[in-house]
């Protein structure tokens, strides 16, 4: 019988933050779902560098959205 786990990736990039989550099936990988959200982070940085308080907010309701999928996968995945 074939064993599966569910994994995910995140990339977290400058423009848009991406999503992963595959399962391994003896030993491949098949994604099952994919999400994206724009976040716009360089956009975010002002003259000092330091993010706008809206860049990180756009960051932090993708990462939570992110966060909701990924709740009943097991943190040891």
């Amino acid at each position: 019988m074939a064993t599966t786990e569910t994994i995910a990736a995140v990339d977290l990039g400058s423009n848009s933050f991406h999503m992963k989550v595959a399962r391994v099936v003896d030993g491949q990988l098949a994604v099952i779902d994919r999400m994206r959200d724009s976040v716009r982070l360089a956009a975010g940085l002002d003259e000092s560098e330091t993010l706008s308080d809206k860049a990180c907010r756009r960051a932090l309701v993708a990462l939570e959205r992110f966060g909701q999928r990924l709740r009943n996968i097991p943190t040891e995945n």
